[in-house]
C-alpha cells in the first residue's frame, strides 16, 4: 500500500480500526478511507465509474496486492484469508469492475501503479 496514503494519521486510525474491530469494513470512496459497518455494506456500492486510485486503493486496504509484470499486466493477489466473508465479498466486486467496460483502463491502472513505484523510490527514506 502507498506510504503516503497510510502517511496520513488519521487514514491510518480508521484503517487500523477496520482490521481490529469485528464488523467494519474498509471502503475507499474518492480517495478517502471510510470505516464502513458489515450490516450497512450495501449502502455503498462499488461504482462502476472507479477511478484507477480508488480501484488499487479500495483492494489494498482488504489485503489484497496488485503485481504488474514486465508487460505491465496487472495481476490482482488475494490474501490466503481475508478478516472476514464482508472483506472478501467487497474485493471481489471492486474486481468484477475491471470487466470490458475498463478496456483501455488497464493501460491507466498499470501506468497508476507505475507511477506510484517511482514515487516511492523516489521519496527520502525514514
Amino acid at each position: 500500500m502507498s506510504h503516503s496514503f497510510l502517511s496520513d494519521p488519521e487514514t491510518a486510525v480508521v484503517l487500523r480500526i477496520c482490521q481490529t474491530s469485528p464488523g467494519f469494513v474498509p471502503v475507499i470512496l474518492r480517495g478517502q478511507l471510510f470505516p464502513v459497518r458489515e450490516v450497512n455494506i450495501a449502502d455503498y456500492p462499488v461504482s462502476p465509474d472507479l477511478s484507477v486510485e480508488d480501484f488499487v486503493l479500495g483492494l489494498e486496504v482488504l489485503g489484497c496486492r496488485l503485481v504488474r509484470d514486465r508487460v505491465d499486466d496487472v495481476t490482482v493477489r488475494e490474501p490466503a484469508r481475508f478478516r472476514s466473508p464482508a472483506w472478501a465479498v467487497r474485493a471481489r466486486q471492486i474486481q468484477a469492475v475491471m470487466s470490458d467496460t475498463w478496456e483501455g483502463r488497464r493501460t491507466a491502472l498499470s501506468d497508476y501503479l507505475h507511477s506510484r513505484e517511482e514515487a516511492e523510490a523516489d521519496a527520502p527514506k525514514r
